[in-house]
């Protein structure tokens, strides 16, 4: 899928410390309001949807970013936020996952309250798994374009998010690749390039 993303990268150190800036655009034109059960059903283009059962269902971008070697994340924080009500809508709820192999079909689950009694999801961003590709060391970030206030049933729209990752020295504990030849590295960083935010930084970040 290609998503409509603006990335930009700023990097500086403060004693050890590293902060990595990242952007992201949605257009409002894509997202999906469509009605189910006579609740709202609501999409963009082709992301992923919130997983916890009994919450909003609502979509989710996952932003992945090439980091230093044995540095991990420790925070995260919305730098500019540009933000839209959309309307007053009752959203449909996330259901439980189905498999082929399922005899039949749970049933339906009904709005869990606690997931609708304050903002959903409560941040914007989120950090997600972080872990070692090809040796390469990644990390991702859950963004939130929209977000349901379920007190008041208000649809909050985010064209525009800027976040910044903050990052200090670890020992990750990732097994360092063996030599490769510049083929080889070619090719891996080819197709990190299409995954990571940040792929200018694939060669000087390299394992």
């Amino acid at each position: 899928m290609k998503r409509t993303v603006v990335f930009v990268l700023s990097a500086a150190t403060f004693v050890l410390a590293l902060t990595i800036s990242g952007e992201m655009t949605f257009d409002r034109t894509r997202l999906g309001l469509n009605e189910r059960n006579s609740m709202t059903v609501v999409s963009l283009e082709r992301l992923t949807s919130t997983w916890e059962v009994g919450a909003p269902s609502l979509p989710i971008a996952i932003a992945q970013f090439v980091v230093p070697p044995d540095m991990r994340v420790i925070g995260l924080t919305v730098q500019e936020l540009e933000s839209d009500t959309l309307g007053t809508y009752n959203v449909y709820p996330v259901q439980p996952a189905m498999t082929v192999s399922d005899a039949e079909s749970p049933g339906y689950v009904p709005p869990d309250a606690k997931y609708y009694e304050q903002p959903y999801p409560g941040s914007v961003v989120t950090t997600g798994h972080q872990g070692s590709m090809f040796g390469y060391n990644i990390a991702s970030v859950f963004v939130a374009p929209v977000q349901y206030h379920g007190a008041d049933r208000s649809l909050v729209f985010h064209p525009r998010i800027r976040f910044a990752l903050e990052l200090e020295p670890f020992d990750l504990g990732y097994l360092h690749p063996g030599n490769r030849n510049a083929e080889a590295r070619r090719r891996i960083e080819n197709l990190l390039s299409r995954l990571v935010m940040n792929p200018a930084d694939l060669s000087r970040w390299a394992p």
